[in-house]
């Protein structure tokens, strides 16, 4: 039992989920500092739905990208799958009946959010494009990380998304501020699924996975990380300037800017091309992104 577990632990990508559940809660804040507030149950739910929709698509994915993973063999702990289903610890069945009922789990809950709590019909709508861009994402026949559009997809549904949708169900409405906080949650979300696809390029071409570093080379995708990895940088330091100045909090947001520079001065120095070297930056990236939502929901929390 511990071992499938364990195994289930593994193919469900739970530390992951941070991605997704981060970007929501400050979503929350937001509406919590705009003045709206709502029953517990809400939240939870809301929570609940997200990470099913989540899962969904980390579980059809695994199935989706199995050929892929089977043949790669320059993975890390933030590439290549969860290996799970590759190296034959769990059938591959087993990942499509989960992502399956994620799915009708997703649909679900969300249809439960909305009736019983009636957070109007943008509910919906939101949900909706969750749920068609995370089945689709690599699922035909859109199969969108096949085609060049996942990590745009990727920028978007763990930036904008996540943060709209929180503040949405008890705001009842869009705020000009959801933008700008989405600006750098999404660009380093976008550079964290950029720079997991470094490991699997080899991989990723030969079963036709056109994705941005397939398509247009290492050495072009570096450079792009890299351009928006200083934008995130700017627009973070910018958004802790217009939306409240707490001295703390600058020196706190020091981590995030190091992680950045730190990231940029590997990227120069052709990191990706060693593989102990690439996982370190692949791992910095993600703490980008997780160190940027934290920092940005702790100001959200205490502005006025």
């Amino acid at each position: 039992m511990m071992r499938y577990l364990a195994a289930w632990w593994k193919l469900s990508r739970v530390p992951f989920l941070s991605v997704g559940v981060f970007p929501l809660v400050l979503g929350f804040v937001l509406a919590w500092r705009w003045g709206y507030r709502g029953p517990f149950g809400l939240y939870l739910l809301a929570i609940v739905t997200v990470v099913l929709i989540m899962w969904m698509t980390y579980y059809l994915g695994e199935w989706n990208d199995l050929g892929g993973d089977r043949i790669n063999q320059e993975f890390n702990q933030f590439s290549g799958g969860s290996r799970i289903l590759a190296e034959g610890v769990l059938p591959a069945w087993v990942s499509l009946i989960l992502g399956y009922g994620c799915f009708a789990g997703g649909i679900l809950s969300g249809l439960y959010l909305y009736l019983q709590y009636q957070t109007g019909p943008w509910t919906l709508i939101l949900g909706g494009i969750g749920i068609f861009s995370g089945f689709f994402y690599s699922g035909k026949p859109f199969r969108w990380a096949y085609r060049g559009m996942g990590e745009v997809l990727i920028g978007f549904c763990y930036g904008w998304l996540p943060i709209a949708t929180g503040f949405y169900l008890f705001a009842g409405f869009f705020s000009h501020q959801v933008f700008w906080l989405s600006i750098p949650v999404g660009l380093s979300i976008f550079n964290v699924i950029l720079i997991n696809e470094f490991p699997d390029e080899e991989a990723d071409r030969t079963i036709g996975k056109r994705n941005l570093v397939v398509r247009f080379g290492k050495e072009r995708m570096i450079d792009l990380y890299m351009g928006f990895s200083i934008l995130t940088g700017l627009f973070f330091i910018k958004i802790l300037m217009m939306f409240g100045r707490y001295p703390w909090l600058f020196v706190l947001s020091a981590l995030p800017i190091l992680l950045i520079l730190w990231n940029l001065v590997m990227a120069w120095h052709e990191a990706y091309r060693e593989t102990k070297r690439l996982e370190l930056l692949c791992r910095n990236t993600l703490l980008v992104n997780l160190s940027v939502t934290m920092i940005l929901t702790l100001q959200q929390t205490l502005s006025p």
